[in-house]
């Protein structure tokens, strides 16, 4: 268990790290829950549960002044407790969504102390003491860091037997509505994201990736008889693309989309230059 703790504490405060140093998407669930299911020991479980909680967070953005779930914080724990309890996804879920929630009420803490530190940094820039300013910039980065690594270590440590008596306590009647939920939630996040990026121009697209998926299929055969002489198979309907596939060709069509815009853009930036270089020419006659 104390290995578990130390790597749970480890792989939220790298989260946290990329986050303030990069904003980049490597503190998303699909990477971060990866790498923590490897860590663990479970690279399988990993990649899995990283994939669905992405869905379940995939409409879940920054943008502004909104402060959304800490999504990151909320798939580590549901993927960690799941993994270490050797539980399903319904459980990664059911966690991930509130802890999610309470890492939000963190993360505001966390900046209103941070923020309370500004004066300080004030200070030491009119007083000129860069070494001062470098001093308390490491302490309250560093310290950032610490509470995020101990909040998964104590976590782990203290609250992996309470979770899983948790589990143990609910009813099943109760975990197979979370089934249920678990199964919603993707499409919700899919929803999510589609509100943002929606318009009337994609309407084609997102039902020809529909149409790829749910009526490209064949029927495979599955078993054969032979009955009174003659052979009476058995087949399945299968899908003859994978989502992968489908991905590959929805990357092609996007290729050719943007591309087809870049073109139109330039043809309309240059028609904009003639235009301009005309109305110089003939300013130009008359002020002659």
């Amino acid at each position: 268990m104390l290995m578990n703790a130390l790597i749970v504490g480890f792989v939220v405060a790298l989260a946290k790290f990329l986050d303030w140093w990069f904003s980049s998407q490597l503190s998303r669930p699909i990477f971060i829950v990866a790498l923590l299911g490897i860590l663990l020991g479970h690279p399988t479980e990993g990649i899995i549960l990283g994939a669905q909680l992405e869905l379940i967070f995939l409409g879940n953005v920054n943008l502004g002044g909104v402060m959304p779930s800490d999504f990151t914080l909320g798939s580590i724990f549901g993927g960690a407790f799941a993994m270490i309890l050797g539980s399903k996804i319904e459980t990664a879920i059911a966690l991930a969504v509130p802890i999610s929630l309470l890492g939000t009420l963190i993360y505001t803490v966390m900046k209103m102390v941070i923020t309370s530190l500004v004066p300080r940094f004030e200070k030491h820039i009119k007083d000129k003491n860069i070494k001062a300013f470098n001093r308390l910039w490491s302490l309250q980065f560093w310290g950032f860091e610490l509470v995020y690594f101990l909040l998964g270590f104590i976590s782990i440590m203290v609250g992996t037997n309470a979770i899983k008596a948790l589990i143990e306590a609910i009813p099943t009647w109760i975990q197979s509505s979370m089934t249920v939920a678990a199964t919603m939630l993707p499409a919700i996040g899919i929803a999510l994201l589609l509100k943002m990026l929606w318009e009337k121009s994609l309407i084609p697209f997102y039902f020809l990736g529909f149409a790829l998926g749910a009526f490209f299929t064949y029927d495979k055969a599955t078993d054969g008889r032979l009955t009174k002489g003659a052979v009476a198979l058995t087949t399945a309907p299968t899908k003859m693309l994978s989502l992968i596939q489908i991905a590959f060709i929805g990357f092609i069509i996007a290729a050719l989309v943007v591309m087809a815009e870049l073109r139109h853009n330039n043809n309309n930036k240059q028609t904009a230059t003639e235009t301009v270089d005309s109305n110089d020419e003939s300013e130009d006659f008359f002020n002659d």
